[in-house]
């Protein structure tokens, strides 16, 4: 699903240049589900930005679904990132003054279709994380855990083969960072690829095997 062959990044300033990762060699097959953890500034969300084909690496081959991701324009880029990556963020990343379905229906505003159809496919991806009750409700209304649950049926909204979470349980207390973990399981059992960006052993240890890097290298 995902291969990583020698890829490197660096991000550069006027006075400095960072070598965040460092020749990666990674293969993530379909059906899997992946944890990445490491020390903060190892490279884990940068690994995961290229991924999900927010960034291009530097040097190396990145592919996904067996497409390779070379000179690919940005847009290009957009519509393959759009029909099949979804992104779960720490923070939850949602529009405040937006209802919780018109949230889940952003992703679908670039696809060509009907507002009946994206409504539809919005509340069907909130019943699936058991939020059909709270459609119409703002952001602001529903608790951290309830969130996050916005954040992943926006996530699977379009239905694609790659789920891309940055420390989903992070602002969560343990109670409903594992429920977001269950979710997470239940997707992946559905057929769905799971990558997870984490700092706790204890979620790490609910996915198929862990990657760890450390400055930036792969060190398992």
């Amino acid at each position: 699903m995902i291969h990583l062959e020698n890829v490197s990044k660096s991000y550069r300033t006027e006075r400095i240049e960072t070598l965040a990762l460092d020749s990666i060699n990674l293969e993530v097959e379909t059906g899997e589900f992946v944890a990445i953890m490491g020390p903060s500034g190892c490279g884990k969300t940068t690994l995961l930005n290229l991924m999900g084909l927010l960034d291009t690496p530097d040097q190396g081959t990145l592919s996904l679904d067996g497409e390779a991701i070379g000179k690919q324009s940005d847009r290009s880029l957009s519509r393959l990132r759009n029909r099949k990556v979804g992104f779960i963020f720490q923070n939850f990343h949602l529009v405040g003054d937006l209802s919780v379905v018109d949230n889940v229906e952003i992703p679908l505003l670039y696809r060509t279709l009907s507002s009946r159809e994206r409504r539809e496919l919005a509340a069907e991806a909130l019943g699936r994380v058991g939020l059909s009750s709270r459609i119409s409700h703002l952001p602001a209304q529903l608790s951290g855990g309830q969130q996050q649950r916005v954040a992943v049926a926006r996530a699977i909204v379009g239905r694609p083969q790659v789920l891309l979470a940055d420390e989903p349980t992070g602002n969560l207390d343990s109670q409903m960072g594992d429920e977001i973990l269950d979710l997470l399981e239940e997707l992946n059992r559905d057929g769905g690829t799971v990558v997870m960006v984490t700092h706790d052993p204890r979620m790490a240890e609910r996915a198929h095997r862990t990657v760890r890097l450390f400055d930036g290298r792969q060190v398992q």
